[in-house]
């Protein structure tokens, strides 16, 4: 499955969102979108010279977001210590 982007203006920025390929509520779509709107992740390269993203692109882009995220949460709580 792919999902195509399109570019839209959001705070004098131009930012890359994820078309939904069905109707219907989709919570791993709106996250990404999201993130990409506040400029936190970023989609590779090859899925921008495309101008379609795979699932596991979108995965794994949040997943290691999340995992970034974690780690400095971590390193945040080993400096109280």
């Amino acid at each position: 499955m792919a999902y195509r982007l399109k570019t839209v203006r959001y705070k004098q920025f131009d930012r890359k969102i994820l078309l939904q390929n069905e109707n219907g509520p989709c919570p791993l779509l709106a996250a990404a979108n999201a993130l990409l709107l506040k400029g936190l992740i970023n989609l590779p390269t090859h899925c921008v010279r495309t101008g379609a993203a795979s699932i596991d692109d979108v995965v794994n882009v949040l997943a290691e977001h999340a995992l970034s995220r974690k780690a400095a949460t971590d390193d945040d709580d080993d400096d109280k210590h």
